[in-house]
Order: C-alpha cells, then structure tokens, then sequence
C-alpha cells in the first residue's frame, strides 16, 4: 500500500489540477486506457472508497495501490505531461515541477504501507498510518487557499492563511471574526448555534460539550494565530506545521458542515423568484444550460464548498419529486446552484425517487434539462444509468 506523504500528494493534487473530481485532461476513457497500458484497472470497485470521480479514484488508487504501483503510474504521468507539454497543453507546468513528480515517483520504490481511512460527516478524509507517520486530508477550502505556499515550501504563510480561512469563516457566518466574541472566552455563548451548527440549543448534554469543545478548539486556533500574526515571517518545520494546518482544517469542518437555515431559506427564496419570473416556455429556454442562474446573486457564504455540499445533501434529502411541477423544478434548479458538488450517486437517488401524486398523475418536471446541463457542465458524473434515462427522456 502506498506511502506517499501529504506533501506528496498536496503537491500532486496542484499539479494534475485535481480540483472538481478531474485529473489533467483525461477523459473516463482515456484515463481508463492510461491504467489498461500499466496492467491497472482505475475503475476497480477497491478504488472508490472516496467517489467515482476521476480524481476520487486516483486518490483510493493512491491509498490502496503499492508502492510499486503507485510509481510505475507517476512515473508514466511524467511522461504523459512531457509529451503534452510539447503540445504546449500544459505550459504553466513547469521544469521543476515534473522533476518533483519524477523525483516522488523514485522515493517509492520497494517501501510499504499500513493505510486506514475514515470519513467523518460531510467531509470525506483520508488518514494512512505508517508507523509514527500519519497522512491525512485536509479540508478542500484551506487547501484551495494555501495551496501556493505548500507548492513553494513557504509553511509560516501557509500555516498564517490557515488559520485566516477559519477566522473568515467565522465571520461570514457568525458577523463576527474573532473566536473570543463568538463563543466568548469560557466557550460558552450559545447565540451563533444556529449559524455554525444548523441548531440554536443542543439537543443533549453530550452534543452540548461537543459544541462547546468546538468553540474551545476555535479560541485556541485564534490565540496561535496571533502568534503568527504579531511575529515576522520565518522558517517553520514542515511536520509541525502540517499539525498546525490540521488543526486549522478540523475546527473549520466543524463549523460548515451545517447551513444555516436562513442561508438556506435565503437561496430557496432567491431561486423560487427567478422561477416566478419566466413563464413556462420562456423558463425551459434558460433552464438546460443554466442561463437563468445569470440573473441570481446568490449570497457570499456559497463560495465555500462546505457550503454548497451542505446544501446540496439538504435539497437531494428533502427533494419531493411526486407533489406538483413547480415542487419538482424547483428541486432541479436548487441542485443546478450548486452542481459542483453533485455526484453520480445523488441523481442515481433522484432516480429513485416517486414520480406519482396521490391520484396516480405524474409530476416529474425538470429531469430532462437538468440532466442535460449536467452532460454539460459535469459529465463525468452521470452513471449509465443516468445517461439511459436521458435518452429515453428524448425519444
């Protein structure tokens, strides 16, 4: 089982442009014929403990696969990007970046492994294990954020915008940046619960520690980052500050994977608008491509991935597809705002899901153009069955 460390692969994951479930350019086919050529088969089911998704394959690749396996496949990657670059494909790839994928490609070779994963919420992580040595997966908007100073080696920087990021965070949903006025410095304050945990009281006296162990957590990461913040930039060791980002990245999982109801209600509203804005002929123009979203200011806090795939679980949970049209538009719509983080799983359950009223009338509206903006904007989402549906949606 592979070791590759979470410099490795934070540095990996920048340079295959990772991000929204691709690698580089490859296509489910052409990707799939890469892994053929090694003697690999990427879409084996072992490889999927984290998605579908081209990049969530290579990740369970990377956990699961060996050394040996794992190196052969970067060192093929280092030549797959030495002939794009001569395409000139890739011209922002530069010469010391390949030699770093070529140099952990060698780093590799005969080392084994002791990898375990979990998955906690609405976060998926890694942690691989090898003896002292643990590799985890820090939140995807920490590292979108700081992800320039990790590929430079510049840790106090990255550690800083770490702790930024949550303080930011705060702030957006609370009004408020420092964790001190939030959760006041005994972690005590129970007014911003309904922001940061989707509940205005605990429910039990156990959830209630757990939220006041999380304000706790936040005043801790405040007063570290007015050390960093007080002092001039300097070298910090590349392990301790890998703790540092950690810390960084758990206390602000904690407080997005929730939405606050009235984010929430600010959306549906925004979107039910727009809706009543077009008639029906003039709606289904706009709604395939996703045109109608041209319109909508959706509000700040939606920048944030958490964000979106809170509310994405919340719409596909709720989403009632067998009450009327405007019901099941709507649905369609609120998923489109929020597409990126749509997967195939999510529409194979709307799929699922009765079309029929009470009275045996059908009220699926909005499938067939949704799908469409879907083939679209993501395609590499869509499962067979999906893609099934569609056509026989057309016929």
């Amino acid at each position: 089982m592979s070791r590759l460390s979470i410099t490795d692969k934070t540095f990996l994951e920048a340079v295959l442009s990772m991000g929204g479930g691709y690698v580089l350019d490859f296509t489910n086919s052409s990707i799939g014929q890469f892994f053929d050529d090694l003697g690999l088969n990427i879409f084996d089911d072992q490889y999927a403990e984290y998605g579908t998704s081209k990049a969530q394959r290579l990740r369970g690749f990377w956990k699961v696969g060996s050394d040996e396996d794992v190196a052969r496949s970067l060192a093929a990657l280092v030549e797959y990007i030495a002939a794009k670059r001569l395409t000139g494909s890739f011209p922002d790839m530069t010469d010391e970046q390949v030699a770093k994928v070529r140099e952990i490609a060698a780093s590799l070779g005969g080392a084994t492994a002791a990898p375990v994963a979990s998955s906690h919420g609405s976060i998926s992580t890694e942690a691989t294990v090898t003896a002292n040595r643990i590799s985890i997966e820090i939140h995807e908007d920490i590292y979108d954020h700081i992800k320039r100073y990790l590929d430079t080696g510049d840790y106090f920087h990255a550690v800083e915008e770490s702790y930024k990021v949550v303080r930011e965070a705060l702030r957006e949903l609370t009004g408020e940046e420092a964790a001190h006025k939030v959760f006041n410095e005994s972690a005590q304050n129970q007014r911003h619960y309904a922001a940061l945990f989707g509940k205005a009281t605990p429910t039990t006296q156990a959830e209630g520690d757990f939220f006041r162990g999380v304000g706790y957590l936040h005043l801790g990461i405040q007063f570290l980052r007015n050390e960093k913040a007080h002092s001039l930039a300097t070298f910090v060791e590349p392990n301790l500050a890998i703790h540092y980002i950690s810390l960084a990245s758990l206390a602000y999982d904690l407080i997005t994977r929730s939405v606050n109801p009235a984010i929430a209600a600010e959306v549906e509203q925004l979107i039910g608008t727009a809706r009543g804005s077009y008639s029906a002929t003039a709606f289904y123009r706009v709604f395939a491509n996703g045109k109608w979203m041209e319109r909508l200011t959706l509000p700040p806090a939606l920048a944030s991935r958490s964000t979106r795939r809170a509310l994405k679980q919340k719409w596909i949970d709720e989403a009632d597809l067998s009450h009327s049209w405007n019901t099941s538009e709507a649905v369609f719509m609120r998923l489109q705002t929020v597409a990126s983080e749509v997967t195939g799983e999510d529409i194979d359950r709307l799929l699922d899901l009765p079309t029929k009223d009470s009275y045996g009338n059908d009220q699926l509206a909005g499938l067939e153009p949704f799908l469409d903006f879907m083939v679209e904007r993501h395609p590499e989402v869509l499962s067979d069955r999906a893609k099934e549906r569609l056509a026989e949606l057309k016929e």
